[in-house]
């Protein structure tokens, strides 16, 4: 820790020697601003077309490749928290779990340049599929955008637009390396475990915070390539807590072992005894120390390969062949919270998870004339989830693919007015091993969809876009959506006004799997329901903006009404909880977001994002929520660019800020403290608690040395938070450590 806080010394005292040096050097050079991005600059998701943001009647955020290099984000999860209000990250027994604003990841479509991501776990894509090295942009749009993505994009679109060459040719090659999380030598397979399988074991879970990157474009005009290669690892930690939890239960069940005669009745497939409630006490309030076994957050290693072809054949037909190559390993504590049976003794082999995914999309693109241009696409995307173990064997958990053909025709019908028009067919299969049919037995999904768009914008004050897809769902029948979003610009104020309509069919895991909860001496099942109904959403917006050339401020308002919103509903069957999904009838999200940004002075800029959200809905008390959002968070970030002798230097901090929630749960009460069974506690029900509210500090200093080298040396979440209550609605944030970064980039005409 002595090592650490010198270290962090050292950073801030460089920070301030290199802004001091500025007062007698900032006039010999150009300095860079830092300026998020312009209004001018193209977007493309928002209308699928492309379009100045300026003239966007749908409000998009942008987060550049500047934004995402100089705060140091490595992965995607970082990038988005440290720019964006409203986002939340969580560790829950699943993996990494998305909260935006109020809605979980099943309603916010993720896209890598305009595609969907093949993956699905519970609502979430694997984010480790997008290397940060390869971004360009990552484009936000928020509320209902099925008009023109059809399933899932009721909440937001998130596009991640990537590079593409500029320069005839360009090298970009990146290392960094950061400080280990946690050291986990102690750590231990237990049980029967070798000593070769205990070192194996310790050695994955500490894994050195290395990134490397490695690209190579072409740009000849008429051809263009880029070649891409990512290699990443990311060492374990375990989060415990370090303080009482305070649940308050309206029921709280105290259990006791059900007896066959003097032993206690074992259930030989968890091998615990049966319990049975003893007696139930009402409306109580209970604190639970902190678990010791704590909360696992997974090391991980990957492997990312790209490739994109770039063909203009005339000025007629242009052709585009793309690929990618997605292969990780994550490694997870024997023991946590997250194990299928805290009491066991940990004799089973210690299991791992490898994932490989690869993607393929082939594009012509046509113009008859310089009004019309017609696109021609098929895309491919499929990805594997197995189980893996120290002995070689391997178990396939998870097969998902998505095959899309897509005919898109846009139409300049006159100076102001644009004609877009879709036809696609998404086919979607999945066999996983929580189907009780088995994993050899595919369930699959096909969606056939038009849509139509017209752009009136342009010079005029007043522009408008509007739209409404009609969607044929071979499981769920027809469906249509449409939308109309205006915008009013005057001078440096605009008024934008969305009204859109999204759809959300239920997935095929929704509707198909079956799984046992790991709690111990209990019996519960989540169960899929086939008879589910489409969810559907009206999502409202509006919005205030004023922008000029140094400040610029916007207040957004939004409402979101579901209807049939599927939830997980609780019910008994015999002795059996079963935990299934159903449609809620009414359901409602809305909230109001701030941002606002500043240039107080050259090469400084200021931006803070504030988010609030509430929730209101009709389901029974015997729905459950697994993750819950904080109603207030906000995202500030600092920029300073300035030259030390003719030397760009960057300095960047960024804070990120969670208020206090209060969430429900259903974890046992586990103490075996009293060394026997008769002497054990357990005690079930759902209960309500709260956590507080929290803030995470980052920053980092970037200097371009010479010959295209770069250097950044960081450090993140300064002040080394951590939660004070383990559960899956803490907050997740990796433990304080210093990194460095060395960057080349080179480019010619």
């Amino acid at each position: 820790m002595t090592e650490m806080k010198k270290a962090i010394g050292s950073l801030v005292c460089w920070a301030i020697a290199l802004t001091q040096a500025t007062g007698a050097t900032s006039g010999n050079g150009p300095v860079r601003d830092s300026l998020a991005c312009g209004m001018d600059e193209v977007v493309v998701t928002a209308t699928r077309t492309p379009l100045p943001l300026k003239r966007t009647p749908v409000i998009t955020r942008v987060i550049s490749a500047r934004d995402i290099q100089r705060s140091g984000a490595v992965t995607l999860q970082q990038a988005l928290e440290r720019e964006l209000a409203g986002v939340e990250f969580h560790q829950a027994g699943y993996g990494t779990s998305l909260s935006f604003q109020g809605l979980d990841s099943r309603y916010v479509l993720f896209l890598l340049d305009g595609e969907r991501l093949a993956g699905e776990t519970y609502g979430n894509i694997d984010f480790s599929r997008i290397p940060l090295s390869s971004v360009a942009r990552i484009e936000v749009v928020r509320g209902a955008s099925s008009v023109l993505y059809g399933s899932n994009a009721m909440g937001a679109v998130i596009n991640i637009i990537t590079r593409e060459p500029r320069k005839k040719i360009e090298v970009g090659a990146s290392i960094r390396y950061g400080t280990p999380y946690q050291r986990n030598r102690g750590d231990s397979l237990a049980g029967k475990a070798t000593a070769s399988d205990s070192r194996t074991y310790r050695n994955r879970l500490d894994l050195p915070n290395l990134n490397a990157d490695l690209s190579l474009g072409v740009n000849l005009g008429k051809f263009r390539s880029r070649t891409a290669v990512a290699c990443r690892m990311s060492d374990a930690f375990r989060l415990v807590g370090t303080r009482e939890e305070v649940r308050h239960y309206g029921e709280l069940h105290i259990m006791r072992p059900k007896m066959n005669g003097p032993r206690p009745e074992m259930d030989p497939s968890t091998g615990m005894p049966y319990f049975v409630v003893g007696r139930t006490v009402t409306d109580t309030t209970i604190r639970v120390a902190p678990d010791s076994r704590g909360l696992s957050v997974s090391g991980w290693s990957d492997l990312n390969v790209s490739q994109r072809f770039d063909y203009e054949l005339s000025e007629k037909f242009a052709f585009q062949l793309s690929g990618s190559y997605f292969g990780k390993r994550r490694y997870d504590f024997n023991g946590s919270i997250l194990d299928d049976n805290p009491l066991s003794n940990n004799t089973k082999p210690w299991t791992y998870e490898s994932y490989e995914g690869y993607n393929l999309k082939a594009q012509m693109e046509h113009s008859p004339n310089e009004r019309n241009k017609i696109y021609l696409s098929f895309y491919r995307d499929e990805y594997f989830r197995r189980q893996d173990s120290l002995g070689g064997a391997s178990v396939p958990k998870q097969r998902h693919t998505y095959n899309i053909p897509r005919l898109l025709w846009t139409l300049d019908a006159g100076e102001y007015n644009r004609l877009t028009t879709g036809l696609e067919m998404t086919n979607e299969q999945l066999r996983f091993d929580l189907d009780p049919a088995g994993y050899g037995r595919a369930k699959s999904m096909n969606t056939g969809s038009l849509y139509v768009q017209d752009e009136i914008c342009g010079g005029r004050p007043l522009s408008f876009v509007a739209g409404i897809r009609g969607n044929y769902n071979d499981r769920f029948g027809w469906s249509v959506t449409p939308s109309l979003s205006a915008m009013y610009a005057f001078r440096d104020f605009s008024l934008r006004a969305n009204y859109s309509n999204g759809y959300r069919t239920p997935s095929l895991k929704e509707m198909y799997m079956e799984f046992t909860v790991p709690i111990p001496g209990q019996t519960s099942v989540i169960r899929g329901n086939d008879k589910l109904r489409s969810e559907s959403n009206h999502y409202l917006s509006f919005t205030a903006e004023y922008a000029r050339r140094r400040v610029d401020a916007a207040v957004t308002v939004y409402n979101s009404y579901f209807r049939n919103k599927i939830d997980v509903r609780g019910h008994l069957e015999g002795v059996t909880t079963i935990l299934q999904y159903e449609n809620v009838h009414r359901s409602e999200y809305g909230g109001i977001e701030l941002t606002a940004g500043c240039r107080p002075a050259a090469g400084l800029s200021l931006r803070v994002d504030y988010n609030y959200v509430y929730q209101t809905d009709d389901a029974p008390e015997s729905s459950t929520q697994y993750i819950y959002p904080s109603p207030h968070t906000a995202a500030f970030r600092i920029d300073y660019a300035f030259a030390v002798r003719r030397l760009p230097v960057a300095v960047n901090a960024t804070v990120r800020y969670v208020g206090p929630k209060n969430y429900e749960d259903f974890m046992p009460v586990l103490d075996m403290s009293g060394g026997s069974m008769a002497a054990m506690k357990y005690w079930t029900g759902s209960y309500s608690s709260r956590h507080g509210g929290y803030a995470v500090c980052n920053a980092a200093v970037e200097a371009d040395l010479c010959c295209g080298v770069s250097a950044m040396l960081g450090v993140d979440n300064i002040f080394d938070y951590r939660p004070s209550v383990v559960n899956f609605n803490s907050g997740i944030a990796m433990p304080r450590h210093l990194f460095v970064r060395l960057s080349y980039a080179f480019g010619r005409d």
